[in-house]
């Protein structure tokens, strides 16, 4: 069995190809099970102070109870979405960016369920290279990655460079760092790639030399220059699923992955969330650098959840954000200017009202004052209705999220259900809940009609 690996280095800022080598690489007809080294994991000391207790309300008082109960109804959240109809059977091909709440991938694989699809039929076309992140899930079987990785975000602007569609950076200059994918879907052993490029940034060190093992075979070396950046392109002529890449000396800095398949699937849906992000993020997307890196570009429907972060910095100021959404979705347009664009509202979000016991006798040891509970619920509904707004501008329809969850107070609500449908920690929601409002998602926007997916 052959496989080709083509490398070559690509302008950040333009699709010129400068160099390209190709190699044979004799090997083995099946994809490994990937084992991980052992990584001995330092614990943590327990906490000195054994004498207090924390007894949390998960709803509000009783005051209350019948403000929720008048609020936390059904609303309707339609909204009219149209795409460009594919005669020619070209797989559709959507976009998800967001926070926490996509990131963890249990919405966007019950979007797949919504459409009569699995994950053998749609399939990612761009993997960004957040696999080690925590509270990340990506649609691949398994990785590996040594603690020597550090991670470049682009909402935190701190670099001021230019991002590619997964508005992170995985990067290293410690030898023997390394990061080994199994790019199988979690379903199907069987099944892998016919190609694969994997994208490196340009660093501030000029030249690295790293060593790509694939499937089975020997590791080979390359030495990449890492002024413009660069890709590494493995071909074969038969089916791979592991690709193992190490770090020897220098630095390099991985933008994603793009994969190919040998049968195209019906469609394709990368999903770019990243826990703490904001729309900020939005704004270091560069047109020229994504042209490239030479990934798809021709999304058809691209969905932006933000707002929950946002909110988190207090106080909230409504101006501020709709300037710094504004221009987000300016940034946005210049690169996805053609697509169907939807804003997703934040989730609602609740207040814990926490009181300290001391154990034993359960004296209370400081009354905790009561709060706000609506005070997130309201700068969420607010952040949504500018989303509203400032989305007309450029064509981006807006979807309620918090609405969809019943209103504000939503969260206390979700809680109490069997399962829960919200996580204790009242921002996030529940395996359950993440699937119940992407079901509710996508018959708000007739997803499934929209893809044509409907038998």
């Amino acid at each position: 069995m052959k496989f080709k690996l083509f490398f070559g280095l690509v302008m950040c800022i333009s699709t010129q190809l400068f160099a390209q080598t190709l190699m044979n690489v004799q090997g083995l007809s099946q994809s490994p099970d990937l084992i991980c080294p052992i990584v001995k994991k330092i614990t943590p000391p327990l906490s000195s102070n054994n004498s207090e207790f924390e007894e949390v309300y998960s709803l509000p008082e009783d005051e209350l109870i019948e403000i929720l109960r008048k609020n936390s109804i059904s609303k309707s959240n339609q909204v009219q979405m149209s795409l460009p109809n594919h005669t020619d059977g070209k797989p559709y091909r959507i976009g998800i960016w967001g926070d926490s709440h996509t990131a963890a991938y249990f919405f966007s694989e019950e979007l797949i369920r919504t459409i009569g699809l699995d994950t053998e039929t749609v399939l990612p076309s761009f993997i960004p290279p957040s696999m080690g992140r925590l509270g990340v899930r990506l649609p691949i079987r398994k990785y590996c990655q040594s603690p020597t990785w550090k991670f470049n975000y682009s909402y935190t602007g701190v670099n001021h460079e230019f991002y590619g569609p997964a508005l992170v950076k995985l990067n290293s200059n410690i030898p023997d760092s390394y990061l080994w994918i199994d790019f199988r879907s979690k379903n199907n052993q069987i099944n892998g790639l016919q190609q694969l490029t994997i994208l490196f940034s340009r660093t501030i060190q000029s030249s690295a030399r790293i060593g790509i093992q694939v499937d089975n075979r020997s590791e080979e070396i390359f030495d990449i220059q890492n002024v413009n950046g660069s890709n590494l392109q493995i071909q074969g002529d038969r089916l791979f699923g592991v690709v193992k890449i190490r770090l020897i000396e220098g630095a390099i800095s991985i933008d994603g992955f793009v994969p190919q398949y040998e049968v195209i699937p019906k469609v394709f849906l990368d999903t770019f969330g990243i826990p703490s992000a904001t729309v900020r993020g939005l704004q270091n997307i560069q047109k020229d650098y994504v042209a490239g890196l030479q990934v798809p570009q021709n999304y058809d429907l691209v969905i932006l959840e933000y707002g929950t972060n946002e909110g988190s910095h207090l106080p909230f100021d409504g101006k501020t954000y709709a300037n710094l959404l504004r221009e987000s979705l300016k940034n946005f347009r210049s690169v996805y200017p053609q697509s169907s664009c939807l804003l997703m509202g934040p989730t609602d979000r609740g207040i814990w009202y926490k009181r300290t016991y001391t154990k034993g006798k359960k004296k209370l040891v400081k009354p905790a004052p009561k709060p706000d509970f609506f005070m997130y619920s309201k700068i969420h509904q607010e952040i949504t209705q500018i989303q509203a707004q400032v989305g007309k501008e450029f064509s981006c329809t807006g979807w309620s999220w918090q609405d969809a969850m019943g209103g504000p107070g939503g969260a206390y609500n979700w809680i109490k259900q069997s399962p829960p449908l919200m996580a204790k920690d009242l921002i996030h929601l529940s395996v359950q809940g993440y699937q119940e409002t992407a079901r509710q998602f996508s018959r708000d926007i007739n997803l499934q009609q929209l893809l044509n997916t409907k038998n």
